[in-house]
């Protein structure tokens, strides 16, 4: 993937030394540069819908601190707004907005013990009953039939 964007650990090291970097928490300071590089490779120069995909189905299962796992969208919002002020993204702003609102929904993948959060198992059939019909179709009782 460090072939899809070459320039993704360069911008992101020049971004941890940029004025917009020293506004991001400090918690957040030591992992950003890697997590903003990270999602470079992954979303490269795509649309919308790929950021989307990128940061709802991939950035929530990296191994990340608690601390950075929940800001990963503001630091990728304060990312892309310094590549447009750099000149190395058009539209980086509006795009930094984008990922900002998605910021409820990739909290909600996020599991809180690191990784995609896992949605529950729902049971889709009810129980069979011991008197209840035998699911197989034979017009016996699921006692008499399937259940021994």
């Amino acid at each position: 993937m460090a072939d899809d964007f070459p320039q993704a650990e360069e911008w992101a090291a020049e971004f941890a030394e940029s004025t917009a970097f020293s506004f991001l928490p400090d918690p957040l300071k030591e992992q950003a540069p890697a997590v903003c590089a990270e999602f470079l490779r992954r979303a490269g120069r795509s649309t919308e819908a790929e950021f989307r995909r990128v940061v709802l189905d991939e950035l929530p299962s990296l191994d990340l601190p608690a601390a950075m796992r929940t800001a990963v969208p503001e630091a990728l919002t304060a990312f892309l707004g310094w590549l447009e002020d750099s000149g190395r993204l058009a539209g980086g702003r509006s795009l930094g907005a984008f990922v900002g609102a998605l910021g409820p929904a990739y909290q909600e993948r996020c599991s809180p013990r690191g990784g995609l959060r896992v949605p529950p198992v729902v049971k889709k059939t009810a129980d069979i009953g011991r008197n209840d019909p035998c699911p197989c179709g034979s017009g016996r009782k699921f006692k008499k039939c399937c259940a021994k």
